[in-house]
């Protein structure tokens, strides 16, 4: 190794120390200054790598009965009353209820079976279990985006995720 390694190599195995804490706090106000982190970035990067990690399957999205001015140009959300998802292996029918600044969700999956069931809304989840003939619900949920995530008993470890919608 040559002089100039080994210090390096030397200063690289040392701690941190304050004043090493105060040009790295330094250097990440400028870059965020300069080249902030875009709004959304992290949370989408968030879904696309547990997506990934999980080698889902994304249902598609079909619309039944959806209200006029529905799809909203500067949202990824869709709000209606009727919402079917397919994928190769699994179909699920959602109705939307209002229910005063409230929502109630009844879905439906086929092939029927018992599966479970979760409604993403922000950081938090909810649970269901669908009974035998793929009924499930949920009720006294929050407006606002969300996605379910099903896991079929004979594949739990490939959950089918919906894409997101509006409550």
């Amino acid at each position: 190794m040559s002089p100039d390694e080994l210090t390096l190599a030397r200063v690289a195995s040392g701690t941190l120390d304050v004043v090493d804490a105060e040009i790295l706090h330094r250097l990440a106000a400028i870059i965020e200054r300069v080249d902030p982190v875009p709004a959304g970035l992290v949370d989408s990067i968030g879904l696309a790598l547990t997506i990934d990690a999980l080698h889902t399957e994304m249902a598609e999205l079909r619309l039944i009965g959806a209200p006029d001015l529905a799809l909203r140009s500067e949202e990824p959300s869709i709000e209606a009353a009727t919402i079917t998802f397919t994928t190769d292996v699994l179909t699920v029918m959602i109705t939307v209820h209002a229910e005063a600044d409230r929502v109630r969700v009844d879905g439906w999956a086929t092939p029927p079976a018992s599966l479970g069931v979760e409604l993403h809304q922000g950081g938090l989840v909810t649970r269901a279990q669908s009974d035998a003939d793929g009924r499930f619900s949920f009720s006294d949920l929050g407006r606002g985006p969300a996605r379910l995530v099903l896991r079929r008993p004979e594949d739990p470890d490939l959950p089918v995720v919906t894409p997101q919608i509006e409550l």
